[in-house]
């Protein structure tokens, strides 16, 4: 069993030794109390009465013409039920040494420890967890944003050193229409709109508009530039970022998920990969790896310890 562990932390410590490009994903936020899609789901049908009560794709259900019109009232839904949960997990990150949000401050530091100290992670998430629990330990970021109530999107604050670049491809809850004006404010105020990208087939129309063009531009530069994906959470469900990583990684690019279930659509994706490594739960104390190293079979090794928490993975790297 030490053996197989070994060996495992061998090929992540190999695969991630050029600095990774990091994607996140709702996965990574469902342990601090985020809602699931499965549980926007749920809310719109409680909210909206004229919404599909049988609904299970809310990616597939919200591109239906028919929510056209009433889509402001679904984003506003959607903005609350993510922000109600953000402020709550603020005021944990608030709780000195709280023990819950050290891998995500491990993470970026470890991949920011070489020259030079860049880490850049691309999210499909609106919620501010890595913003916030940044700012608590006094790591310096940008998303693009000065941070200041009112500030303007600036592409030109992304930088390549000293820095973690979050780059939020659908919008955070920090962003809002003012007059025709993206702004950064704190709280949603009269007159202001939120500026989220909602799931759905309509999300590609939007991302023509700025600052969601620019926002796509940087995310194809730092996958097209990458040595190495570590993925985190992500379903691999988003039709823009999912087909640049794909063709990377069959290009050889190295690519480490972790996630508590790897979904059918992450095996798919992944398959045509020359090397790949795969961690999700066993059982309530085992990990479940898959494991691709270039020209040789698929493996799945069983290790003791939940290795798919990031807490837990980070200590690996």
């Amino acid at each position: 069993m030490e053996d197989e562990k070994e060996k495992v932390f061998t090929i992540i410590q190999n695969y991630l030794k050029m600095p990774p490009v990091v994607i996140w994903g709702s996965g990574a936020t469902v342990p601090f109390g985020l809602p699931s899609m499965w549980k926007l789901n749920e809310i719109i049908k409680t909210d909206i009465r004229e919404f599909d009560q049988d609904c299970d794709n809310l990616e597939i259900e919200l591109g239906k013409e028919k929510y056209i019109e009433i889509m402001p009232q679904i984003r506003n839904i959607i903005w609350d039920a993510i922000s109600e949960v953000d402020q709550e997990v603020l005021q944990k990150v608030l709780i000195s040494n709280n023990v819950e949000f050290h891998g995500i401050k491990k993470l970026v530091e470890k991949i920011s420890d070489a020259h030079p100290k860049v880490t850049n992670i691309i999210t499909t998430n609106y919620d501010r967890i890595i913003e916030n629990v940044l700012s608590f330990y006094g790591i310096p970021f940008t998303d693009g944003f000065l941070g200041k109530d009112l500030s303007m999107f600036d592409e030109n604050l992304f930088s390549d050193k000293n820095i973690v670049n979050i780059v939020k491809v659908h919008g955070s809850l920090n962003w809002f229409d003012l007059d025709g004006d993206i702004r950064y404010l704190q709280n949603n105020i009269k007159n202001s709109v939120p500026q989220i990208i909602c799931p759905g087939k309509n999300k590609y129309q939007e991302t023509y508009k700025s600052p969601y063009r620019e926002l796509i531009q940087k995310s194809d530069l730092y996958i097209n530039s990458a040595n190495s994906f570590l993925v985190v959470g992500f379903g691999f469900n988003d039709e823009h970022l999912t087909p640049r990583i794909k063709t990377k990684i069959r290009k050889g690019v190295p690519i480490v998920v972790i996630t508590k279930i790897i979904s059918e659509t992450c095996l798919q994706e992944i398959e045509g990969a020359e090397k790949y490594l795969l961690i999700e739960e066993h059982d309530k104390d085992s990990t479940r790896v898959t494991v691709k190293e270039r020209n040789l079979e698929k493996q799945i090794i069983i290790l003791e310890g939940n290795y798919w928490s990031l807490n837990n993975f980070i200590e690996i790297i």
